[in-house]
């Protein structure tokens, strides 16, 4: 339910509302409307204000609530509280001739609500203005990296082909060098640390997905099995113990292998399964149809489109 309320001897001229049905914050209904009956003169210069507890009383709202609004208030310079006596208004002509931007933002806040507007019109408005006015982005220019450079350059080669743009990879330690100092890092959790000394706007993570995410819709062989794994990546490569335990069962067994070495073919034609990176499937012999496991989400996928394409207007 509403409350409105008229305040002090000006109880014609100020009003207060609350709604309990908006979204903005009671204290934050209550604190806006008393700085307009300031702001527009409706509260003058050395006027007392009523009690916390009679303005609790009369809004049916907690008395810490108005407290804290008195609080700050005070701390703002729109009300001065006096020990034993009450708060009473503060005289602003003054002091808030040049408030820089939180005057003006005060100001258009005081004007919208004398015009009529809720606080939380106001609010909305403000957000859909904010979302017209915002410059355009520019596209970026991605740089993968990661202290496996093979690892990196397999996250680079998934982003690529889902964003249509070329994505470059190097080591963390590149990332501050001349030739990418325009570019969007991007980076597991595990090197994040690494990359953390650059600006907040110039880094991003890369989210992966789980082991039971990639194996999605991939059909178990009967256990025992033997599966393969290819790739030039250690870390992926690594990842293969977690691999079986996905999949369960007893007796199964795996064997990595990397194409950078000598006779990595060997077995993979014995394997019940071959799962290859997106970069190793075209290494595999051409006989072997691989599983292709997909590290990166869709959602970020989707996400690296929109860094690197500028909307039409």
């Amino acid at each position: 339910m509403d409350r409105k309320i008229g305040l002090s001897r000006h109880i014609e001229m100020v009003r207060i509302w609350i709604s309990r049905k908006s979204t903005i914050p009671v204290r934050e209904q209550l604190s806006a409307q008393l700085r307009f009956g300031i702001l527009s003169g409706r509260l003058v210069p050395a006027e007392r204000l009523p009690s916390i507890r009679d303005l609790a009383r009369r809004l049916k709202i907690h008395a810490n609530t108005v407290s804290a609004v008195y609080l700050d208030l005070a701390a703002g310079g729109w009300v001065t509280a006096k020990a034993g006596s009450g708060v009473f208004v503060h005289d602003i002509k003054s002091a808030r001739v040049d408030d820089g931007i939180e005057g003006f933002v005060r100001t258009w806040i005081e004007e919208g609500l004398h015009r009529g507007f809720t606080v939380e019109a106001l609010h909305d408005e403000f957000a859909k203005a904010t979302r017209e006015f915002r410059p355009k982005a520019e596209p970026r220019n991605l740089l993968v990296v990661h202290t496996d450079l093979h690892f990196a350059r397999i996250l680079a080669a998934e982003i690529e082909e889902a964003a249509g743009c070329a994505v470059r990879y190097s080591l963390p330690r590149e990332a501050c060098s001349p030739e990418f100092q325009d570019s969007l890092v991007l980076t597991t959790a595990s090197a994040a640390a690494l990359i953390s000394d650059l600006p907040q706007d110039r880094r991003l993570l890369i989210p992966l997905k789980t082991i039971e995410q990639m194996l999605t819709g991939v059909k178990q062989p009967p256990s025992p099995f033997l599966i393969g794994i290819v790739s030039r990546s250690e870390s992926i490569l690594k990842w293969v113990s977690l691999l079986i335990a996905a999949l369960g069962g007893s007796g199964n067994d795996v064997i990595a292998r990397n194409p950078a070495l000598p006779k990595w073919r060997e077995g993979l034609a014995a394997c019940d399964r071959v799962v290859t990176d997106v970069l190793a499937a075209a290494e595999v012999p051409k006989q072997i149809r691989p599983i292709v496991l997909r590290l990166v989400p869709d959602s970020f996928l989707e996400e690296a489109r929109k860094l690197v394409t500028v909307e039409k207007a």
